[in-house]
């Protein structure tokens, strides 16, 4: 018998981008009910990770007068203190975030609001990305999104760093990121895509440096077309005026000027700033003098254009070509760097909790499994925003490879082609009955493949993994803090370097060490103290040297 042809249903025409905004906004409602309601508890009781506390602690303080360029924090390490590379732009918009809740309620309410809020709006262009995305690389564009909606507020996998109560920098610099590359692989002739790519990497590269090498293989992307295709002069143009001009705002608005000409390897300093200006300038002229010149010609002006940008950056501190962490003291490295569980690498990860580990994988190698049937076309396999899709998502599987928390890179990218493949296999198959649960299961096939593999390794149910939600460690819980906080005077305080950032936020006092690597002095010291013998005589050595110190209070 002959079985009936699967009709695919019919779904509303997203092609006017606000239909496609509105999605991502009733996503993001979804998220953020979902998320939130489970959040709460915790966000009473605690203040999240060690970046989220000490990034309250920055913006309480530029709320209360503290000054715009003014990011010298005495009460880390002192009297030596340290000069914090995280985003000023960042705190600008979590304390303007803030100052307008506490227009319409107590301050710590704005705060609270703040850290469930916020969030919001970096998941939000994290999810109109998304969408982009998904729309770009089938015959059925309006499905591939409204799959892709569905997939994404069921993904437990990517709400590693979107979650209530982050307040940190690495999901806003993930979000400027997934903006950036889904303009780079638009096909409108109209600018909006390369001028949001030019944009969104200039201001993610403000906030930190983790997506820098994805930024340089778009932006590489973006040139060679205009090399073979003289009508994306227009784009590149665009593309390079939007990065050198936001690059060079954001440099300016949060860099004091006495450090204008001070380089820096983990932050956008002179060094980084100046280089993607003369590249985005370089290209941009390109793209107006060369626009009908030969292929080579256009091949050697852009490869002069990046020579020019790379020797700038090498010759004003070449030690930066060994990484955001060139500068760190070696010291620290075997005392707290070594240890820190997010940048460990992945066969690391898979030796101490497999569980984790093989949860991070499956998605990604189904990710790649779902770009190589894509692939199948040679339409697709000609396009050039398709081969730039390959090239991120191999990009960021290595670095997740690497540190493992460059997997949420991965994780989100997957989505999109999971969506689009999942459309392609039910078009393919549509005059089989089989094609309706083939569809069906690509809105579950992460969690269910992943679920899977876990069973079959023995592993079921043991990955903690992504639980935003849990119960918070009791060092990290605020109701720990309290006796510290009612001591009396507030002092120097010594104590295991995760809870650093916990005293600042919730006490008057200072403390020794904290999770950064800009304070080596005080990691190193404090190491030094607690390390002591056991015996009389290390512990009498231990008491004497924490009052040379200044230490007022231990805090075990």
């Amino acid at each position: 018998m002959k079985l009936p042809k699967l009709v695919l249903p019919e779904v509303p025409d997203l092609s006017p981008r606000w239909r496609l905004l509105a999605l991502a906004l009733l996503v993001t409602a979804i998220a953020g009910v979902s998320m939130g309601w489970n959040a709460m508890p915790m966000l009473k009781a605690s203040l999240g990770d060690t970046d989220d506390a000490l990034r309250l602690v920055m913006v309480r303080d530029l709320l209360h007068g503290r000054g715009w360029w003014d990011q010298h924090v005495m009460r880390l390490q002192p009297p030596v203190g340290v000069w914090m590379h995280w985003s000023r732009l960042l705190d600008g918009a979590i304390a303007a975030w803030t100052g307008v809740a506490r227009l319409f309620t107590t301050e710590a309410n704005a705060e609270l609001f703040t850290r469930m809020t916020f969030w919001l709006v970096w998941f939000y262009g994290s999810v109109v990305a998304m969408l982009l995305l998904a729309r770009r690389f089938t015959s059925a564009p309006r499905l591939a999104v409204v799959i892709c909606a569905i997939l994404l507020p069921v993904s437990q996998m990517i709400f590693g760093q979107y979650h209530p109560g982050r307040v940190d920098h690495h999901d806003v610099q993930m979000t400027l990121f997934f903006l950036a590359f889904a303009g780079a692989v638009q096909r409108s002739r109209k600018l909006w895509g390369p001028v949001v790519t030019g944009a969104a990497t200039g201001l993610g590269l403000a906030i930190g440096l983790e997506a820098l090498v994805f930024d340089a293989a778009i932006g590489v992307a973006i040139a060679l077309r205009f090399a073979f295709h003289p009508d994306e002069a227009p784009r590149l143009r665009a593309y390079g005026l939007a990065l050198a001009g936001s690059t060079l705002a954001a440099f300016l608005i949060q860099t004091p000027p006495v450090r204008w000409g001070v380089p820096a390897c983990d932050a956008l300093a002179v060094n980084l700033t100046l280089p993607l200006v003369v590249a985005g300038l370089g290209v941009a002229g390109a793209a107006h003098w060369a626009r009908n010149g030969f292929v080579v010609v256009k091949l050697a002006l852009l490869a002069t254009v990046g020579a020019l940008a790379a020797g700038l950056y090498m010759g004003l501190d070449p030690h930066c070509l060994k990484g955001p962490f060139a500068d760190v003291d070696p010291a620290i490295k075997p005392l707290w760097l070594d240890y820190v569980s997010e940048v460990r690498t992945w066969p690391k990860l898979l030796k101490v909790k497999p569980a984790d580990a093989i949860g991070l994988a499956v998605p990604c190698l189904m990710g790649l499994v779902a770009f190589a049937w894509l692939g199948r076309t040679r339409a697709l396999r000609q396009d050039s925003g398709w081969r730039l899709t390959g090239v991120m998502l191999g990009a960021t599987i290595a670095a997740g490879w690497g540190a493992v928390r460059m997997l949420g890179y991965a994780e989100w990218l997957v989505l999109p082609v999971l969506a689009a493949a999942g459309v392609s296999i039910a078009l393919r198959y549509k005059e089989f009955r089989l094609a309706a649960p083939v569809l069906a299961s690509a809105l579950l096939l992460p969690m269910a493949a992943t679920g899977a593999v876990l069973f079959a390794t023995g592993h079921a149910g043991k990955s903690k993994l992504k639980e935003a939600a849990s119960s918070p460690d009791y060092c990290f819980n605020t109701a720990s803090y309290a006796p510290l906080a009612a001591a009396g005077p507030p002092g120097l305080v010594l104590a295991e370097i995760d809870l650093g950032p916990f005293v600042l936020a919730h006490t008057r006092n200072s403390v020794l060490a904290a999770p950064y690597h800009r304070m080596s002095y005080g990691i190193v010291t404090a190491r030094q103290v607690m390390a002591a013998d056991a015996d009389d005589a290390g512990a009498a050595g231990a008491e004497a040297r924490a009052r040379r110190l200044g230490v007022r209070y231990v805090l075990e």
